[in-house]
Formats: C-alpha cells, sequence, structure tokens
C-alpha cells in the first residue's frame, strides 16, 4: 500500500486539525466495537402524519419479514404503516415465534401505536417446509394476554421448538397448548394452579383448523373444530376471524362462520391476514415467495393468491369491506385494549448466584477484590485504593455484583480446565476486572477511564468480551449449559441476511431468467460485503436489482452469534421462545444481541480467538519439543529483537498487525515499545484513517512535524499519542480535563455525539463543556475547534482498552514467531481457519525464515500440523521420546522400549529430545533497553531461533477428503496396534474409503511404506474392497506397472491438489525462466530496483481487498517464491482489466514502482495480464 490516504480521504480529522471546515456526519455510532460499531442503529421514526379523524381498528393478525420469506415487510414498516393508516393497534403473529416482536415494539414506543403480540403456530408439521410451494400443516393463531399470557406464550412456543426433532419442525400437542394458556403448565416443570387462559384464540387463515374444515366438510365440520377449539381453550379466550380479501368464496365462508359465532355467543374479529406493508409491495411478496418455494413466479403461480389484498387497511376501508358483520371491526379495538402491554415490562432478572454463609453478592465481590490487590498491587497508592472503591460503588449502586461473579466463574472455571482466555474490550477499562483476572490490562497503569465500560448515568448493562482459546470455547459453553442449566442459559441468535450475490440470483429466478444469465448476473455484483455496487456498464435489469435490495434488507434465516450468551433468573424460554439450533448441543433464543439489549437481557460473550488456540498448540509443542515451559504471563518483556522483526514488517502470522495495511505502517512507525503496537493496531481502522488521524501521528511519528497541543492542559491526555488524538478513551479525558466535566458527561457526550437520536443531550453536556472551557481561557474559535474535534473522535475514535489487550497477543505472537517459527507455523496450522493468509502463504513465509516443513506421512503425522526432531542425535540432551509415544530409561540409562505391540520388521527409532538452539538470552525475563532500529543492520533473527532442531510435519486431517474423524482413526489404530504394513492393512484396521486412499497417495504420505505416489493411486481401487467383513487375503491384487518418476511440476500440482500446500515448491519456481526473459521481477528485486520505474512483477494473488475507506481503490497482494508483492490499483485501471483483475488465480502486473524512505515497496498497476499457472490456487478477497 501506499502511505498517503486515497486522495478523497484527507477527510474529517486532517481538515479539522487544520482547522478549515466543520465535520460531516459520519457513520460511526460511538459504540464498542473494535472498529466502527456494526450493531443496529436505535429506530428513529420518520415523519408521519396520523390521520385526524379515523375509524378505530385493530389489526390483529399480521406476518413481518421475520416469517422468513413469508411475510414482505419489517415489523419496522408495518407499524409505519399503520401509524400512517392511523391503526389504534397492531399485532405481529409470525410464524412460530416472537421473532420480530422488538424491532416492532422499538418502533411503535416512537409511535402513537399500541402494541399486541402473538404467533401464528405451525401444526402438525412432519419435516421443515423450506423450498415447498404450499408449505403443509394447519395454523394455530394465538394472542397474548397482556405480560402474563405473553411469558405462557413464550413457554409453549420454547416447549415445541425444543420438542421437535430439528430446527424448523416444532411439535404442539394442543392439550399441552391448553395446559400452557390456563398456566398449569410451566417451563420449569413445576404445576401452576389451573386459571384462566390468557391467550386469544383466533380461527385464523385457510389453515385454520375452522376454516379448513369449513372447506373440506362444511359447515358441519366446521362447528366441531370451532367446539373443539372451545372445549380446548373455554369461551372466553376464542375468537371468530372473518379474512376477506376478495376471493370468490369469501363472503359465503365468512357468513358461514359468523352464523356459527353468533349459535355460540362468541365474538367476531375483522382482520386481514396481512402479509405486506401497503399496496405496492404485493409483487415483491410474491417474488419472496417464490425465492422461498425455491421456483420460479411461472412455476409458482397456481400457489399464488389471485389477490393483492395482504396489505393493512384503514378502520374506514375495514369498516366497510365488513358492514354486514356488526362489531366485528369494533371488536378489535376492544380486544387489543385487553392484550396489549410494552414489552420492555417482560424484562428479566440475572440468576441469584449461591455466595459463601454470610456474604451478599456484593460483599463477595468486595471479598475478592480486596483479596487480589495484595497479589496485583502491592505498593497501592490512596488515590488507586479510591479508584477501586469508586468502581465497586457503582457496581453496588447500579446492582451488578452478580454479573461480575458469572463472568468471574466463568474465568476462573477455563483457568481450571487450562483453557486460555483474556477479556478484552471495555472491560479493559475496568481496575475491577483486572483484579479478578477478567482481563489482562491494567487499567490503573494506564489511566484508563472507568466511565468507558461503566456509569452511573447510564442505563444499561456492563458488557464484557471474554476470548477463549477457539478450539476449546465449546467445553466452556457447555459448562455454563451445564451449570445454569438449558432452562436459563441459552446463546443469542445471529439473523442472517442474504449476501448480494445470492440475493441477485435468487430474485433472477423467481423472476424467471434462465441459470446462466442468472449466474452471469451475481458474478457483476463487483463489491464484497452487503451492497450491491456493480460495474457501470452491467446489464443486470432494474427490477432484479430493486427486488434483490429488498431482499437484502430482509432476514433470511437465524444463526448462532459468535459467542453470546444470556442468563436469567427465571427461564430464558419465558421471555423469548427457544429454539434448537444446527449445532449440536446449542440452542439459541430467537432475538439477535441487538434485541437482547433492548429488552435488558443481559448477554455474556464467550467468544473464540484463534489466536489464542494457536499460543496454546505452540506452548504445547514447545514443551514437548524443547522442555521449556512458557505462559502468556512469563514471556520475557520489552525484547529488542521482536521490535526488529516488527520493524521490518515481517509480521505474516502475526496477531492483528499481519494484513498489508499493517504491514505497510509497521516500518514507518517503528515499534520499539509495547505501546507503540498499541497504536499501530488503533491507527488502521476505518475511523482513524477515514478521520485522518494517520497522517499526523505518523509525522509526529519520524520527526517531520512538530508535536504541539491545543492547550497546556491537553498535554498530560494527548502526550502519549504526540498529540493527535487516537483513542476514544482521550476524547472523554479531554473533556474532563478542559471542560470540567465530569466522566460520567464526557461518556455520555461521547455517547450522545456517536448517535442518531443524542441531539438533546449533546446541547445540555455542549453547554456545560463550553462552560468549563471558557474557565480555562478557552472562547470564541479556540473553544469551537477543541469542540470539534471532541465531535469527530466520538466518530472516528478507536477503544484504546481494545487495543491494549490485542496488544498483548500481537506481542505474544511476534515473540513466538521470532523464537520458535516452526512451533508457530504448526500452530497456527493447527488453529485455521484464522488469521489474514492462506496455510500455502504461511508455510511459504516459514521456509523464507529456515523452518523445515515435511508432507503427510502415514506413520509420522499426528492428526494435526506439528513438530518433529528434524534428525536423530546421540549427542543430544539425555532425555528421550519415541515419536507420538512414551519411553523411558532404566537405572542403568538404558532404553526400555514402551509397551505396545508393533511388527518386529518395521521398529519404531528412539529419538532423543533435542537441545533449544539460538542463545539463552531470548529466555531471561529482564531484557536489555530497546534502542533505535537501525534499518540497514543485518537480520539476525535466525540466531534467535530455539526450535532449529525441528521441522513441521504436516498432518493428515489437512489431507483433501480425510479430514478429523479418519485421521483420528487412523492415529490411535496406528498408536495403539503399530504401524501399517501396507495398503490394505490399512484399510482393514481403520475402514478408509477409495477416495481417501488416492488422496493420502496423491499426498505422499505412503512414501514412508515404499509406495510412490502414482503406485498408490493404482492400488486403492483393490486395496478399498479388502475391507475387515472379508476373509483376510482372500482378494487378487495386480501388480503396478512401472510408472515413469514424476516431475517436480507434477510433485507440485499434486501437493496443492492434496493439502492446499507445497512444503519445497512454488508455481512460480516453474516460470521464472520465460518470466526473466520477460524481465519480469522477482519481489525480492523490486526491493532494490529504481524507483519512479514502469516494471512488470506476477505471482498467485492472495487477496484483492476494497476498504470502505478507500474511495473505490483496489489492493492486491502477488505471492511468487521469493516473497509478497502489493499491487495498487485505481478504479479506472480495475474497470479497464476487471474481469482478469477480479477472476484470474495468477497475474502479471505492469506498474510504477514506488518505495517509502522506510523501504516499504508498492506496484501502481495500470495493466493486468492472467498468469495461467496449472495448478489450483484460490485467493481471500475482503471488502
Amino acid at each position: 500500500m501506499g502511505f498517503n490516504n486515497p486522495s478523497v480521504s484527507w477527510s474529517e480529522m486532517e481538515r479539522l486539525l487544520s482547522d478549515r471546515r466543520r465535520p460531516k456526519p459520519s457513520p460511526g455510532d460511538g459504540g464498542d466495537s473494535p472498529a466502527w460499531s456494526h450493531k443496529r442503529g436505535p429506530y428513529v421514526a420518520p415523519p408521519i402524519e396520523r390521520p385526524a379523524e379515523t375509524v378505530p381498528y385493530a389489526e390483529l393478525h399480521a406476518h413481518s419479514s421475520f416469517s422468513f420469506l413469508d411475510g414482505a415487510s419489517s415489523p419496522e414498516d408495518l407499524a409505519e404503516e399503520a401509524e400512517r393508516l392511523g391503526l389504534h393497534a397492531l399485532a405481529i403473529t409470525d410464524h412460530d415465534g416472537f421473532y420480530g416482536i422488538v424491532r416492532f415494539a422499538e418502533a411503535a414506543e416512537q409511535l402513537s401505536l399500541q402494541t399486541v403480540f402473538g404467533a401464528e403456530l405451525s401444526l402438525e408439521l412432519p419435516k421443515p417446509q423450506n423450498g415447498e410451494p404450499d408449505p403443509v400443516g394447519a395454523h394455530l393463531l394465538v394472542l397474548a394476554r397482556g405480560e402474563e399470557g405473553y411469558h405462557r406464550l413464550a413457554s409453549a412456543l420454547t416447549r415445541a421448538q425444543l420438542q421437535g426433532a430439528e430446527k424448523g419442525r416444532p411439535h404442539y400437542d394442543l392439550e399441552q397448548l391448553a395446559a400452557f394458556a390456563r398456566g398449569e403448565e410451566r417451563l420449569d416443570g413445576l404445576t401452576g394452579a389451573r386459571g384462566r387462559s390468557e391467550w386469544a384464540v383466533l380461527t385464523g387463515c385457510r389453515k385454520g383448523a375452522v376454516r379448513r374444515a369449513l372447506a373440506d366438510g362444511g359447515p358441519d365440520a366446521a362447528a366441531a373444530a370451532l367446539d373443539e377449539l372451545v372445549a380446548l381453550f373455554g369461551p372466553g379466550a376464542v375468537h371468530v376471524e372473518l379474512i376477506d380479501h376478495g376471493n370468490p368464496s369469501d363472503t359465503r365462508d365468512n357468513d358461514s362462520l359468523a352464523a356459527l359465532a353468533a349459535d355460540r355467543g362468541l365474538p367476531l374479529l375483522a382482520t386481514n391476514n396481512v402479509h405486506y406493508a401497503a399496496p405496492e409491495r404485493a409483487q415483491l411478496a410474491a417474488a419472496v415467495a417464490a425465492v422461498r418455494a425455491n421456483r420460479g413466479l411461472d412455476e409458482l403461480d397456481g400457489w399464488l393468491p389471485a389477490h393483492a389484498g395482504a396489505h393493512l387497511r384503514s378502520g374506514a376501508e375495514m369498516a366497510e369491506r365488513f358492514a354486514r358483520y356488526p362489531g366485528a371491526v369494533a371488536n378489535t379495538v376492544t380486544l387489543a385494549d385487553e392484550l396489549a402491554f410494552p414489552l420492555r415490562r417482560a424484562k428479566p432478572a440475572l440468576p441469584k448466584l449461591p455466595v459463601p454463609e454470610g456474604h451478599t453478592p456484593m460483599t463477595w465481590l468486595r471479598h475478592l477484590v480486596w483479596e487480589a490487590v495484595p497479589r496485583k498491587y502491592p505498593d497501592l497508592a490512596p488515590k488507586d485504593r479510591d479508584r477501586i472503591e469508586r468502581e465497586l460503588g457503582v457496581i453496588e449502586m447500579k446492582d451488578f455484583p452478580g454479573y461480575f461473579l458469572i463472568v468471574h466463574g466463568i474465568v476462573q472455571e477455563a483457568r481450571r480446565r487450562g483453557i486460555l482466555c483474556q477479556g478484552r474490550g471495555s472491560a479493559a477499562n475496568s481496575a475491577i476486572c483486572y483484579l479478578l483476572d477478567i482481563t489482562a490490562v491494567d487499567a490503573i497503569a494506564y489511566d484508563l477511564p472507568f466511565e468507558r465500560f461503566l456509569s452511573s448515568l447510564r442505563d444499561e448493562e456492563p458488557d464484557i468480551d471474554v476470548d477463549f482459546d477457539s478450539d476449546r470455547r465449546e467445553e466452556i459453553i457447555q459448562w455454563v449449559y451445564a451449570t445454569y442449566g438449558r432452562d436459563r442459559a441459552a446463546q443469542v441468535a445471529n439473523v442472517i441476511q442474504y449476501r448480494p450475490k445470492n440475493a441477485v440470483r435468487d430474485m433472477a429466478k423467481a423472476l424467471g431468467f434462465s441459470p446462466g444469465q442468472q449466474d452471469a448476473w451475481s458474478k457483476q455484483v463487483e463489491r464484497w460485503g452487503s451492497s450491491l455496487e456493480s460495474s457501470p456498464e452491467h446489464d443486470i435489469p432494474a427490477q432484479v436489482i430493486a427486488y434483490a435490495g429488498e431482499l437484502l434488507k430482509a432476514p433470511r434465516h437465524l444463526g448462532i452469534h459468535s459467542g453470546g450468551m444470556v442468563l436469567t433468573e427465571r427461564p430464558v424460554g419465558e421471555v423469548v421462545p427457544i429454539e434448537h439450533a444446527r449445532m449440536e448441543n446449542r440452542t439459541v433464543i430467537q432475538w439477535d444481541k441487538d434485541d437482547a439489549a433492548w429488552m435488558g437481557l443481559v448477554k455474556f460473550d464467550l467468544l473464540g480467538l484463534g489466536m489464542l488456540a494457536a499460543l496454546q498448540y505452540c506452548f504445547d509443542m514447545i514443551r514437548e519439543a524443547t522442555g521449556e515451559e512458557w505462559e502468556l504471563s512469563t514471556l520475557p518483556k520489552e525484547e529488542a529483537a521482536v521490535y526488529d522483526m516488527l520493524c521490518r514488517a515481517d509480521s505474516i502470522g502475526v496477531f492483528q498487525v499481519e494484513s498489508r495495511a499493517q504491514m505497510g505502517l509497521l516500518p514507518r512507525l517503528q515499534p520499539r515499545r509495547f505501546y507503540d503496537l498499541v497504536i499501530e493496531i488503533a491507527l488502521i481502522r476505518p475511523g482513524p484513517i477515514q478521520g485522518g488521524a494517520v497522517h499526523p501521528f505518523v509525522r509526529r511519528k519520524l520527526g517531520d512535524e512538530k508535536v504541539t497541543y491545543p492547550h497546556p492542559k491537553l498535554k498530560p491526555v494527548l502526550e502519549r499519542t504526540l498529540g493527535v488524538p487516537v483513542f476514544q478513551e482521550q476524547l472523554m479525558q479531554m473533556a474532563v480535563a478542559i471542560g470540567d466535566c465530569t466522566a460520567e458527561d464526557a461518556d455520555l457526550l461521547r455517547r450522545a455525539m456517536g448517535s442518531k437520536r443524542g441531539l438533546e443531550r449533546i446541547e445540555s453536556l455542549r453547554e456545560k463543556l463550553y462552560e468549563g472551557m471558557a474557565r480555562n481561557g478557552l472562547v470564541g474559535e479556540d473553544a469551537d475547534a477543541i469542540y470539534a474535534k471532541i465531535q469527530a473522535f466520538a466518530n472516528f475514535g478507536f477503544a484504546e482498552s481494545h487495543s491494549l489487550s490485542f496488544g498483548l497477543l500481537v506481542y505474544a505472537s511476534s515473540w513466538i514467531k521470532l523464537h520458535y517459527p516452526a512451533a508457530f507455523l504448526a500452530g497456527l496450522l493447527r488453529a485455521q481457519p484464522m488469521g489474514f493468509y492462506s496455510p500455502a502463504t504461511l508455510v511459504s513465509d516459514a521456509r523464507r525464515h529456515g523452518v523445515e516443513v515435511r508432507r503427510p506421512d502415514l506413520h509420522a503425522s499426528g492428526v494435526w500440523a506439528g513438530v518433529e526432531p528434524l534428525m536423530p542425535d546421540p549427542a543430544s540432551v539425555p532425555p528421550l521420546i519415541r515419536e507420538g509415544q512414551d519411553a523411558r530409561e532404566d537405572a542403568a540409562g538404558n532404553i526400555e522400549p514402551p509397551e505396545r505391540s508393533q511388527p518386529p520388521e518395521t521398529p519404531c527409532p528412539l529419538v532423543r529430545m533435542p537441545t533449544p538452539t539460538g542463545m539463552d538470552a531470548c529466555t531471561h525475563r529482564t531484557q536489555p533497553p530497546v534502542g533505535p532500529f537501525d534499518r540497514d543492520a543485518p537480520d539476525e533473527s535466525a540466531a534467535h531461533r530455539r526450535d532449529g532442531n525441528f521441522a513441521v510435519r504436516l498432518g493428515l486431517a489437512g489431507v483433501k477428503g480425510v479430514g478429523q474423524p479418519t485421521a483420528v482413526r487412523i492415529v490411535a489404530e496406528r498408536d495403539a496396534h503399530g504401524p501399517f504394513r501396507d495398503l490394505r492393512d490399512l484399510v482393514r484396521r481403520t475402514g478408509v474409503t477409495e477416495v481417501q486412499l488416492e488422496a493420502l497417495s496423491t499426498a505422499g504420505a505412503f512414501e514412508s511404506l515404499g509406495i510412490s505416489r502414482r503406485e498408490g493411486v493404482w492400488l486403492a481401487g483393490a486395496a478399498a474392497q479388502d475391507r475387515a467383513e472379508y476373509l483376510p487375503d482372500s482378494l487378487v491384487s495386480v501388480q503396478p506397472p512401472l510408472f515413469t518418476d514424476p516431475t517436480s511440476y507434477d510433485i507440485l500440482a499434486a501437493d496443492l491438489w492434496a493439502t492446499g500446500i507445497s512444503t519445497d515448491d512454488h508455481p512460480l519456481t516453474h516460470y521464472r525462466a520465460p518470466l526473466d526473459a520477460r524481465g519480469v521481477l522477482t519481489s525480492r528485486e523490486i526491493r532494490s530496483h529504481e524507483t519512479g520505474r514502469r516494471i512488470e512483477v506476477a505471482g498467485l494473488v492472495t487477496h484483492r481487498q476494497r476498504p470502505a475507506t478507500a474511495s473505490g481503490i483496489t489492493f492486491l497482494n502477488l505471492e511468487d517464491e521469493h516473497g509478497v508483492v502489493n499491487v495498487i490499483c485505481s478504479v479506472g485501471v480495475w474497470n479497464r482489466y476487471r474481469r482478469v483483475a477480479r477472476d484470474a488465480p495468477a497475474l502479471i502486473v505492469r506498474g510504477m514502482l514506488e518505495r517509502s524512505p522506510e523501504g516499504v515497496t508498492n506496484v501502481l498497476a495500470d495493466r493486468f495480464e492472467d498468469l495461467r499457472v496449472g495448478v489450483q490456487h484460490r485467493s481471500r478477497d475482503f471488502h
């Protein structure tokens, strides 16, 4: 990359720092995200003029888009249209759940609309109905009567969803539903007293039992079905629903239903069975139905309704339509008044934790905190003691001790199990979290404002994110389920929406276009992300784009949040229905994290972090290979060689600083201390980049610009970032320092500035801030300039607590990469998928650092990648191991082989544990001071390597088609009963298939058996038939012919096909001769080539990126046999060579060579050419 932001992005902050113009509104929301927050913003109602005179009417049967491709309008759209029509109330009745009711309730709070909550239950489902043109089963429409009815209906939905054998197929029992309605049945298993039904049951649509009976058997059958509902739920609960969409039979059916209701004294209700807000969305609704049915509109035509009338109607229109049924419209208002309630009243409390006798949760929390003080703060200053007391006071005032005790218990359980974990985010601003070992960041040492995490003036729960080893996080999740019970613990959902390419493809199919057109148009969707941006000359029909755009807004299905769990005192399923997740042993609520937050459900984020898993694998392999024990807390701090490595941008695989942009910035910032890493992490984020904070800081860091401060009182706040605000915490500290605000006021100001609805709060706080600045001598333009800077960074700033938490892992992963590159590579390979680079790029980088990488081997490989000695060394240290086994020495020093059966003709050699290589000084806890970086000094990284006697062996699970279960079976059988004799022995003992044998042969895994790759593929078919169920040696085998030796290119192609990794080659090596003849430079040559010249480079495309901050510029990474080249492509060049630049796996790029004074090199592309390398390769493309 270049070291200038894209030409248009000397944006907000650069203009503010130079006082050139006022900031524009930004998309930031002041939230707690590592970048701009992706959370759903608060609902803002558009201006709606409610009719002055209306006929009172409440629509009590409406489906939103959360009926998942059945409704065609969002809950917010329905609420707004209901307000526009002057409706008295609206009920959202989505299928089998409360998926969209929070969004509906949030919108209704700003409107003059009462809220009723219900669901349409899908009875008698034989299987999930995805792809069915007309889903089978019967419907039962239920509305909750107030808060108690809501809890009972949520409980019934939960029971049905969990009783169903799979996701998407709830199982209802009518007797059980009636018991839930009366309060006799409860989720906690207790039996309640029989009471009245707290539900209103409507006879429903054409799939309701009464209407279906009417259609199939006439009035007598409908009467029997109606009587059954009355017997189950009681006469006071059942309402006869009339619907008139203009179908020929509607009037006749309504007359029959009205007569049945009159005979039984049941009330009539007029509804419109709404599926979209307004008439103009009828065609979209049909297209959405076609998508749901996986058919085109022509195919679905026979199932689609003949009318376009399933939209919201005004009371006047409904009164005219149902004039022949007196009371049908008025009854809706009476019933709505009985049912409606504000949803927030259903908020639950946290579960009560058992604490030692004589303690309350708060006193026990105080005990734990002060017990940890001598260990963490042996010389605690009085002001720091006051801070701890202040934090405890806020926690007590907000009644949050239970929250902290729950998180503390989860973290302690993880540490007890040896699972790496670390709290991050705004929790790192809390000294209490540090004392409870939830976070590893000392909030007192870094003077982080606690109010950034929790404020006495903020009505919201704290948010503690804890990262766990991603490969062992499931243990903690299941422990939480077991500890708190599945009725009081569940995961938060993630609402999955369509991706642009899929939306275009599905809508093109629904509108009847051919598969070829569907595929071609989906490929024209250019942008990676959530927009439908494509090239100017695209030929996608406008209707496809319009409908695909609507589809992007709608939920497609529910997934699982990456780690959010909710815990409640009363069963969760009484507050929000719980259903099965796709993952085994997981249950998920029907709301996403934003819904849960709005409702006041406290979410615990138990996140999986791949780098923690990789580091744990590294620690384990280092201990087993070299005998050296390391933990995150024991790694030597502030080692100069680690920072030297980062100054050279040698950071492939390192946490957070391995991206193209970070590697371009590292040589310029030249980190020489831990806090430099913290700033490095924060600078390469959308906010600071678009805000222009990068340039001023870099110039000041390099001494090209004088460090200045807007006011002397701001020097303590901005000194650590050279006078340039980078972190959101600094904005709060600025308001405190020169505005005489309290920390609580400063945090409210930060949040209000980033909020769409914060104008009123901003004005009151702004006045207080200006008064404080005036007392400090700042008035007029000077005060305006300070305020503008604060306002900009409320939107653009990055949280310092995030950076500090991440910085610890940046240093740890850098230290491991420098000193144990073999173990580091093996750890990264085990923890895949993770990080910025593919396994092939990680292996290539490790090989350039002198790491030997070996192919999978049937007898030497484990399930996953690991380290093994390069050569047995008799002169090594005495401890002896048998690879993959246990060995020991007797008193005389003789080796005793392990007690495992193995064929005598293939003994497993004993391997001595090699000594660590490198310099012992690297392991000392106290390191010499870090001096300035000398770019011209030789790279001495190899001298620091401590696993130089080890190679990396790829695992069997990484072979195409083998996978973890088969690899585990192979390794377990080999360890239990010794090596395999041949392919037939392997098949009989492990049951591998012919396809898996061919893949292992192609990977070279059978060469330890003396079987070449081509011989293995030849023998695989016959060997795969010799299974355990047949008599041994009963099948005839054919001797393979004499194969020619494969060429090096054949071996490369086989490796890339079988594992995606070449252990000793690179595709560009085989094309280097013609490339050299053409004058194409290598990545090594461009580092010293004359700049400002037009050159050509070539390589495999590892990444294509178009950040939102880049103004359309695309960045590509090309990898050849010597390293990686950064390519910058303008919008014009991209449009000219779009198809080649976007799709080719390898490219020849012509462009101008540029190099910064720090040595970072880029190619400004002006032409792309497809380089056909003939091997499989896929790039990682990001938006």
